[in-house]
């Protein structure tokens, strides 16, 4: 079964779809430098278009990342049959990377027979929840402490008369866009150590489906965060990055000036919509635009508007009286779901959900034929890498947050993964 390059399949169709029927993990299929993409050569009857399934390979071993896009999931087994097939063609071993616990089940069945294991899990956050949590009437309720560093560094960023506003689709100005990009190569500049991510920080890369926030002080920028939409009602952090010269306080001010935003749009009914997350086309896929790809990496026509609201920048402060208290706060996700077990937080199309996207697990938990040596062995693999990559230390920062989780997987053949594949998939995601 053939799979498509990266050259004979319109980007802006891969976009919609990711935006109407994606993950955290597939929003990193659209650096096509980096990742192909992959779509059967003959129709799945369980999902109402083709199924699109993006990877990377090195040497002899293939990476899927995330699940299949897939209009059920019905389709999931079909669909990573197929992909398997795909794979051994090429002679390549096939590792599923960032699966979901839908995903997992299906490929540590009988039918499959993979050894699955999750040492990664999705952060995200409740609006609502956070915005409770900080609200003046909140002190001295049960949990107020967790947000306790968040609280602080707000008021740090206030003190420093940090103000942040969303900056539309249409409204950046050159300078503007230029002022991100120094921003940007300063960061990186600075960074030390071993990097290791998913994607790299293209902040213009499928413009037309993202929401920008930016920080200010003094009228200049110094920082930016980047969101852009997944299936559901769920938006993604991108990027989130202070510039070198930005106060303390500033990633804080960013995000939480988001959830503010998304958390009022959700009550007053004027929250952007994502794609529709139904078909209502006569049960047909709506046409999706086949115009090709722009040079400046505007990958998708569809574009995401927030509603019309005041767009003057705004200081900081989390001890203000915004009005917001008294609102219910949706219930926290309860804990993983299993089989049988209630919906996931992230796939909730009643409420809005704010994703981090995957972070490392603090060790390795076995789920579906695996056990004894194995486990060690691959438990003190992961530890080191993990370690040395700093990986643990992202978490740390959502915590300030209140972050839930939920579990994503790591699935593999029964021949193994083994400490060559290990070795060949964190080389690939060093930058």
């Amino acid at each position: 079964m053939p799979t498509s390059t990266n050259d004979n399949f319109d980007k802006s169709t891969i976009a919609d779809l990711v935006a109407k029927y994606g993950s955290s993990s597939t929003t990193a299929w659209l650096e096509l430098e980096r990742y192909k993409i992959w779509r059967p050569s003959v129709e799945i009857p369980e999902s109402e278009f083709l199924p699109v399934q993006g990877y990377m390979t090195r040497n002899d071993w293939l990476f899927a990342w995330g699940n299949p896009l897939v209009s059920s999931p019905a389709a999931l087994g079909p669909t990573a049959r197929a992909f398997i097939q795909f794979a051994e063609e090429q002679g390549l071993h096939p590792v599923w990377a960032c699966a979901d616990s839908d995903l997992e089940e299906v490929l540590g069945s009988d039918d499959f027979g993979w050894s699955t294991v999750s040492c990664i899990y999705e952060d995200y956050v409740d609006p609502a929840h956070v915005i409770e949590l900080t609200s003046p009437e909140a002190k001295g309720q049960e949990g107020v402490h967790v947000v306790k560093d968040l609280k602080k560094n707000l008021m740090r960023a206030e003190k420093y008369d940090v103000h942040v506003d969303e900056v539309k689709t249409g409204e950046w100005k050159d300078e503007e866009r230029k002022s991100v990009e120094d921003g940007i190569t300063a960061w990186k500049a600075g960074r030390s150590g071993i990097q290791i991510a998913s994607t790299t920080l293209q902040p213009w890369l499928d413009e037309k489906h993202r929401r920008y926030w930016v920080a200010r002080k003094d009228g200049k920028i110094v920082g930016i965060l980047i969101l852009t939409p997944v299936k559901s009602n769920t938006w993604q952090i991108k990027n989130a990055v202070s510039f070198p010269d930005a106060p303390k306080g500033t990633s804080e001010a960013l995000i939480f000036t988001a959830l503010e935003d998304l958390h009022g749009e959700e009550n007053t009914g004027g929250a952007p919509t994502h794609l529709p997350t139904h078909i209502t086309n006569g049960g047909q896929i709506p046409s999706l635009p086949t115009s090709p790809v722009s040079s400046t990496a505007e990958v998708s026509s569809l574009n995401v508007e927030p509603p019309s609201s005041n767009s003057a920048s705004r200081a900081i402060s989390p001890v203000s009286n915004s009005g917001l208290s008294g609102i219910p706060t949706p219930k926290r996700s309860s804990p993983p779901r299993g089989p049988g077990d209630s919906q996931s937080a992230l796939e909730d199309e009643n409420r809005v959900v704010l994703t981090f996207g995957i972070s490392a697990a603090p060790g390795i938990e076995p789920k579906h034929n695996l056990g004894g040596w194995k486990v060690k062995a691959l438990s003190k693999t992961y530890s080191k890498i993990a370690s040395s990559a700093k990986l643990i230390n992202r978490g740390e920062f959502r915590k300030k947050f209140d972050s839930a989780h939920e579990p994503m997987y790591v699935c593999y053949p029964p021949d193994g993964f083994g400490l060559d594949g290990v070795n060949t998939l964190f080389k690939l995601l060093k930058k």
